[in-house]
C-alpha cells in the first residue's frame, strides 16, 4: 500500500465508516468490487492502485492474491482463479436450472434473480438465456406460447419484455371455476348446445343435448364451469389438466350428464355429471400429463368420469360418448362467452 494511502486524511474517514463486507468467495467478484469502488469514491479515493490495495485487505486470507496485483483486472482475475469462484459458478448454474417462476412472486424480484444467476453462471448466450427462462415455467401451454414469441427475437431486453407481457396477460385466457364458456367441436365447427328443457319422457329430468350453431354462439351454447358433484371448488381458481369439473347450462340450469353412451342435460346433479378435462393428443399416455392450465383455444377431450368414455360428435349433430380419446371427433375447444 502506498505511503500516500497510509498517511492521507482519507484513511480515518474509512475507519469511522461502515466498511464493505469481507470478500470470502460467496459473492460475485465484479459486483463486490463495484460496491467497494463506490465506497472508496465516497471517501475521495479514486486511484486504481490504492483501491486495489484496500480491496486486498478485505479479501479472506484463504484466497491468495499475487503481491504485485495493482489493477482491477489483475485483482478480479485472482478472485476468479480461486476454487471458491468455480464452486459459486457451478452453484449458480444449478440454481438457474432449478429456478421456477411463481406467478405470486413479484416479477421484478424474479427477473433480478434470474439475471444475477445468469451473470454468476457466466451464461451469456441469448439462446441459452431463452432456454433457461422457458424452463422456469411449469405450464406447458404458456411455455409453448413464449417459445414461439422468442424464436426470432435477438435482443434480451425484448425477451424480458415479452416474458413480462405474456405472464401478465395469460391469466386472462385461463378457464376457471365459474367461467362462462362455449364448447366447440373441432371437426364440425358446431357448438355444444341445449335448448329448453323438454323431458325425453314425462317426469324425466333428462333432455336432449346436441351439437349445433356454426355461427356466432347464442345463449343456448353457454355453459358454466362448475365444481364437480360432491366437491366445492373456489370460484376463480384455474382448471388444471386432469381436473374434474361439471358443466352447467346457463339458460336452463341443467348439467351435462351421461348414462351409458348417451349424453343429456340433467336437471340435477350426480356422479354422472362429472367430467375429466384432458389434453387431446395422439401420443399414448400424454393424456395423463397434469402440467398446464386449461386455457381458451386448447384442444381437449372431456371424459365422463363414471363411464370413462370421451365426449363425441360428428356431422349428424348428435352428442354421445364414443371413441378412444385420440380421434378427431373427440376434439373440442373452449372460448370465454362474450369474447
Amino acid at each position: 500500500m502506498s505511503d500516500h494511502f497510509g498517511s492521507s486524511c482519507k484513511l480515518p474517514l474509512i475507519a469511522v465508516t461502515v466498511h464493505p463486507s469481507k470478500y470470502n468467495g460467496t459473492q460475485d467478484p465484479e459486483s463486490w468490487l463495484q460496491d467497494l469502488r463506490f465506497f472508496c469514491r465516497l471517501h475521495g479515493i479514486e486511484e486504481e492502485s490504492e483501491i486495489v490495495s484496500f480491496a486486498i485487505l478485505k479479501v479472506d486470507p484463504m484466497i491468495s492474491i499475487p503481491k504485485k496485483t495493482c489493477t482491477f483486472t489483475g485483482f478480479l482475475n485472482a478472485l476468479k482463479s480461486h476454487i471458491t469462484f468455480h464452486v459459486m459458478n457451478a452453484s449458480a448454474l444449478h440454481n438457474l436450472r432449478c429456478i421456477q417462476y411463481n406467478p405470486k412472486e413479484d416479477m421484478t424480484d424474479f427477473i433480478s434473480k434470474f439475471l444475477s444467476l445468469c451473470r454468476t453462471a457466466n451464461i451469456t448466450s441469448l439462446e441459452e438465456q431463452k432456454t433457461y427462462l422457458l424452463n422456469s415455467l411449469l405450464d406447458d401451454n404458456i411455455r409453448n406460447i413464449l417459445a414461439s414469441k422468442f424464436r426470432n427475437v435477438d435482443d434480451f431486453d425484448w425477451v424480458i419484455r415479452l416474458f413480462q407481457g405474456i405472464m401478465y396477460e395469460y391469466p386472462m385466457h385461463q378457464i376457471r371455476y365459474g367461467s362462462k364458456i362455449t364448447i366447440k367441436h373441432c371437426s364440425t365447427g358446431n357448438f355444444l348446445s341445449h335448448g329448453e328443457h323438454i323431458p325425453i319422457e314425462t317426469g324425466s329430468q333428462l333432455s336432449k343435448v346436441s351439437c349445433d350453431g356454426m355461427s356466432r354462439p347464442a345463449a343456448n351454447e353457454i355453459w358454466i364451469v362448475s365444481s364437480p358433484y360432491g366437491e366445492n371448488k373456489v370460484p376463480g381458481d384455474p382448471i388444471h389438466y386432469n381436473s374434474i369439473i361439471s358443466l352447467k347450462h346457463e339458460t336452463t340450469g341443467g348439467s351435462l350428464h351421461a348414462t351409458e353412451n348417451n349424453v343429456w342435460s340433467f336437471m340435477g346433479r350426480s356422479e354422472n355429471s362429472n367430467w375429466l378435462v384432458r389434453r387431446h393428443t395422439t401420443e399414448p399416455g400424454y393424456h395423463n400429463d397434469p402440467n398446464g392450465v386449461w386455457a381458451i383455444g386448447d384442444i381437449i377431450i372431456l371424459e365422463n368420469v363414471s363411464n370413462k368414455l370421451p365426449l363425441y360428435s360428428n356431422d349428424n349433430h348428435n352428442v354421445s360418448l364414443d371413441g378412444d380419446g385420440y380421434e378427431e371427433n373427440n376434439k373440442w375447444y373452449a372460448e370465454i362467452a362474450g369474447q
